[in-house]
């Protein structure tokens, strides 16, 4: 990465486990907004559901609520502390625009 590439967080998929069908977490939670919940690479949120959820794990993707912001450590982890409250979560993948481009994937449709 050259010197003048400018890279910063905009978001985070937080991974979370939930036995009990889709996770209801936060839709908005300071200034990260829930973008889409996929589990195995399908949008499951907003819906419609597809059949067949099979699995426990779920990817939660959160990104500023002016989508090329920066988001902050501290805003990531108190994401996770409130979460936790009702979820075990897995990881915390943080998202980053290089030069003002998505340096992540999008999201799957369902």
């Amino acid at each position: 990465m050259s010197p003048t590439t400018e890279l910063h967080c905009t978001g985070v998929d937080l991974f979370v486990i939930c036995k009990n069908g889709i996770p209801k977490v936060p839709e908005t939670f300071g200034s990260l907004k829930l973008e889409f919940i996929s589990e195995r690479g399908m949008n499951v949120w907003p819906g419609p559901v597809p059949d067949g959820i099979i699995s426990s794990w779920f990817r939660c993707r959160y990104i500023h609520s002016t989508r090329s912001a920066k988001v902050s450590d501290e805003e990531i982890i108190s994401l996770t502390k409130e979460v936790s409250k009702t979820y075990m979560w897995e990881k915390a993948q943080k998202l980053f625009e290089i030069n003002g481009k998505a340096a992540y994937s999008g999201g799957y449709a369902s």
